[in-house]
């Protein structure tokens, strides 16, 4: 797949084109600053009515949090079954005809370890959302690799739809247009007001543009804007897309 970029120093930005986006997904964030799940977040933008590509944004952020959290031993890292459940029923709402709920699935096997730490009402969605789609039991490790085999192949036949359909730069078809964000660049004077009030960061609260944030790691900053699942935050050591709920 994509045969034609491979050889190419490519620079590949949100603004790039389809093709590019999905050569991004597809080179594990190799090509340019896009990374995989964030491929999949602006796929979704520009495509809203496509279920699989908010569905493999999922996937790529439960396996890109897993890494994070392995490599810094940090569990907060993890995403929470609030934030995966709105994920899943935004992925239900794109599908009204259940063409992906094989995927769907999957996805809800693959999420077990991080939808086990729901708690109240979140218990009860997650056990009748495991009963529509046919899930008995616990999930148990052998499970979620499966299911996790099985999405990573999902994600390679609709890379190569993706491949087939840009061949020549061509669009995979008429994308939503969005207002582009006037991102906050000066993090001292953002940040400067001292009575404004500051949120504690978590991977599952809605933020808005102008917002102050706390982070344990990074320290105060400004939020400049959102994407799908994602907080745009400047630090002082710089802008960082952290996982967020939509």
């Amino acid at each position: 797949m994509f045969e034609d970029l491979e050889e190419e120093n490519v620079d590949v930005t949100a603004d790039s084109p389809d093709r590019l986006i999905a050569w991004a997904i597809a080179s594990r964030g190799e090509a340019g600053t896009v990374t995989h799940e964030e491929g999949w977040a602006i796929l979704h933008e520009r495509y809203p009515d496509d279920a699989r590509f908010l569905l493999l944004n999922t996937y790529a952020e439960v396996s890109e949090a897993r890494k994070q959290a392995l490599d810094t031993k940090n569990k907060t890292e993890a995403l929470t079954a609030a934030y995966l459940l709105k994920k899943i029923d935004r992925v239900n709402a794109a599908d009204p005809t259940g063409a992906h709920e094989p995927h769907v699935r999957e996805l809800v096997v693959f999420c077990a370890t991080e939808l086990a730490t729901a708690k109240g009402q979140e218990q009860a969605t997650i056990a009748s959302l495991r009963d529509r789609l046919g899930i008995e039991g616990e999930s148990k490790r052998d499970d979620r690799d499966r299911a996790g085999l099985k999405l990573r192949r999902f994600e390679r036949e609709v890379l190569k739809e993706v491949d087939d359909r840009t061949q020549d730069g061509k669009p995979l078809g008429v994308a939503k247009v969005v207002a582009p964000k006037k991102p906050a660049n000066d993090w001292a004077s953002a940040t400067a007001d001292a009575s404004k009030p500051r949120r504690k960061y978590a991977a599952d609260a809605r933020f808005e543009a102008g917002e102050l944030v706390e982070h344990s790691k990074f320290g105060v900053g400004v939020v400049t804007g959102t994407e799908p699942g994602k907080a745009v935050i400047l630090f002082e050591s710089g802008v960082r897309k952290l996982v967020a709920a939509p």
